[in-house]
């Protein structure tokens, strides 16, 4: 029982040996170019002002928001819908 156990743990360290063998072998031998992107995923984006949609009460980066003027302010929306919505209750409103 104990040489069974043995035996796989011994294949086990081999295959893991084997692995960290082939990693090596592949980032050494990998293009210049797919070096560089696999770095450049890892980089981190500053965080970006989130915004709120008073529609559905969702919250949504600034740069992908739409934009609306309602009762003469700068309101802010997650879609085209929530800004129609919005843009009716106000003609209701009137």
């Amino acid at each position: 029982m104990i040489r069974v156990l043995l035996k796989v743990l011994q294949f086990l360290f081999v295959l893991l040996l084997l692995r960290l063998v082939l990693r090596a072998l592949v980032r050494a031998f990998a293009p210049q170019a797919a070096r560089r992107a696999s770095s450049s995923r890892r980089e981190v984006r500053a965080p970006e002002d989130l915004v709120l949609d008073r529609v559905c009460q969702t919250h949504v980066p600034r740069s992908r928001a739409l934009v609306a003027r309602v009762e003469g302010r700068e309101e802010h929306f997650c879609s085209v819908a929530c800004r129609d919505k919005a843009m009716a209750a106000v003609a209701r409103a009137s």
